[in-house]
C-alpha cells in the first residue's frame, strides 16, 4: 500500500554529490521532509523523494554545498504528463480502474476444501442454487444463510464455513463422521446357503452343524443352527457363524446383434465462448442438435500474477457423427461375446474361485448367443436374524435328512 501510495503522489531518486552528503540529509529529516531508500552506490548517496518536496530543497542543498542529480522519476504525475496529449490511453486508464472497481464486488472464483466422500461437482451445483456462484454479487448476499441451507439439502455435511476475501471465495467443509457399521453379536442368528452348491469344506466358528463336507444343499437351507444343546440338555441361543466352502454351478447367456449400428464421426470442428462472471458471450450463433453431435468442452481460465480472474474462455469440439449399418459375422460376434463373458467372469465372479467354464455358441435369424457355464468354488454362508420367541419352531424345522453323499 505504501508503494502505490508514493507511486500516485509521484517520486523523484536522486544522487547527492558533495563533500558532507549526511550533512544534507540530517538537514531535510530535520526540515520534516520524508525521504527514504537512502543508501550509497559508488562513492555516493542516493535516496528518493516526494516530487513536491524535491521542489523545496534547492536552498537546503546550496545550504549543505551539495549538488543534486535526478536518476530517475515515477509516479502518476509523470505519466500522466507523458500521456496528457492522448486522451484515449487516460480514458482507458480511467475506464479500466472503474471496471476493476465493480468487478471487485462479484465472487471470481470459488475453492472448496476438506471433501473426501462427497462430490465436489454436487457441492457446487447446491451452492450455485443457494446463491453462490461464479458472479455472485456480494454485497447481496448473506453467506450465512448460504451455508445454512447448503447443510440441510447436504446431510453428509456436519461442519461448513464459507469466507469471502476480496473476491474469493473459500468454502471450508467437514463431512459428518459416518457411524461405523457394528455387528449385533446379541442377535441370534442361523447360517444358511446363499444358492444351491455341495459342500466341500464347513468350518463352524459358533452355533451347530447340520452338515458335513459332501453333503448336497439348496437355497436358504439352514446349515448351522443358533440352538446349541449343552451336556444336561439346557438350550442357549447363540449368533451362528461359519464358513461353508461349495461346489456351485452358475449359467449366464450373452448375446450380440448381427445388424449392429455403427456411428463414423467426421473431422472436429471448434466453437469459442467467452465467460466473464458467468455470462456466456457465443462467438457463433450455430447450434449443435445432440443427437447429431458429440460435444466436448474445454474451460481455460485467465491468471494474472497467480490470481484467477473471472474471465475464461470455453472450447465446444463438436464431434459430427454419421450412423453405419454394420452387419457382424460369426468370428466377430464370438470375439465380442467372450469379451463380455471376461467382463463378467471379472466383476460379478471376483469372489469365486472357477474351477471349470464351458461355453455353447448358437444363433438366431437376428442375434449370437453365448451361453456360459461356470463350476466354482465359494463361500455360500450368510447369517440370517431370528426372532427369540421362535427359536424352539426354527430348531425343529432345522433337522435335515441324511442326503449325504
Amino acid at each position: 500500500m505504501l508503494e502505490i501510495f508514493r507511486w500516485l503522489q509521484g517520486y523523484v531518486c536522486f544522487k547527492i554529490c558533495g563533500k558532507f552528503p549526511e550533512r544534507f540529509i540530517n538537514i531535510v529529516t530535520k526540515a520534516g521532509i520524508a525521504i527514504w531508500n537512502t543508501k550509497r552506490t559508488d562513492g555516493e548517496l542516493c535516496a528518493c523523494m516526494y516530487v513536491r518536496d524535491y521542489r523545496k530543497i534547492r536552498h537546503l542543498a546550496k545550504k549543505s554545498r551539495v549538488k543534486l542529480k535526478i536518476v530517475k522519476k515515477a509516479g502518476s504525475p509523470f505519466f500522466v504528463r507523458k500521456y496528457k496529449n492522448r486522451v484515449g490511453v487516460l480514458f482507458g486508464v480511467a475506464v479500466f480502474s472503474l471496471v476493476i472497481f465493480i468487478m471487485s464486488n462479484f465472487v471470481w472464483t470459488i475453492n472448496i476444501t476438506g471433501l473426501q466422500t462427497i462430490s465436489e461437482a454436487q457441492v457446487r451445483r447446491v451452492l450455485c442454487d443457494n446463491g453462490l456462484y461464479i458472479g455472485t454479487y456480494i454485497p447481496s448476499q448473506s453467506f450465512k444463510t448460504i451455508s445454512r441451507d447448503t447443510m440441510l439439502e447436504l446431510d453428509d455435511i456436519g461442519w461448513m464455513s464459507i469466507n469471502v476475501i476480496d473476491s474469493h471465495a473459500s468454502v471450508e467443509i467437514k463431512e459428518k463422521a459416518k457411524s461405523p457399521k457394528v455387528d449385533n453379536y446379541h442377535q441370534p442368528a442361523n447360517v444358511k446357503a446363499e444358492r444351491d452348491g455341495l459342500i466341500l469344506k464347513i468350518n463352524v466358528h459358533e452355533g451347530e452343524g447340520l452338515f458335513n463336507s459332501g453333503s448336497a444343499v439348496v437355497k436358504d437351507q439352514m446349515l448351522v443352527s443358533s440352538v446349541v444343546e449343552d451336556k444336561l440338555g439346557g438350550v442357549t441361543l447363540v449368533r451362528a457363524n461359519a464358513e461353508v466352502i461349495a461346489q456351485t454351478h452358475r449359467e449366464m447367456i450373452f448375446s450380440v446383434d448381427k445388424n449392429e449400428t455403427r456411428y463414423v464421426y467426421d473431422e472436429p470442428k471448434d466453437r469459442y465462448k467467452f465467460n466473464i462472471l458467468g455470462l456466456k458471450i457465443p462467438f457463433s450463433l450455430t447450434f449443435a442438435d445432440d443427437s447429431e453431435h458429440i460435444l466436448c468442452y474445454k474451460t481455460e481460465s485467465l491468471s494474472l500474477f497467480d490470481t484467477v480472474l473471472p474471465l475464461s474462455l470455453q472450447t465446444q469440439t463438436l464431434y459430427n457423427r454419421t450412423p453405419l449399418n454394420k452387419v457382424i459375422n460369426k468370428q466377430e460376434a464370438e470375439d465380442i461375446l467372450f469379451k463380455k463373458a471376461s467382463l463378467y467372469e471379472a466383476f460379478d465372479l471376483s469372489d469365486c474361485l472357477v474351477v471349470d467354464r464351458k461355453a455353447q455358441f448358437s444363433q438366431t435369424d437376428t442375434q449370437y448367443f453365448l451361453k456360459m457355464s461356470y463350476t466354482c468354488e465359494e463361500d455360500i454362508a450368510y447369517q440370517q436374524d431370528i426372532n427369540v420367541d421362535n427359536a424352539d419352531i426354527e430348531r425343529r424345522d432345522a433337522k435335515p435328512k441324511d442326503n449325504s453323499q
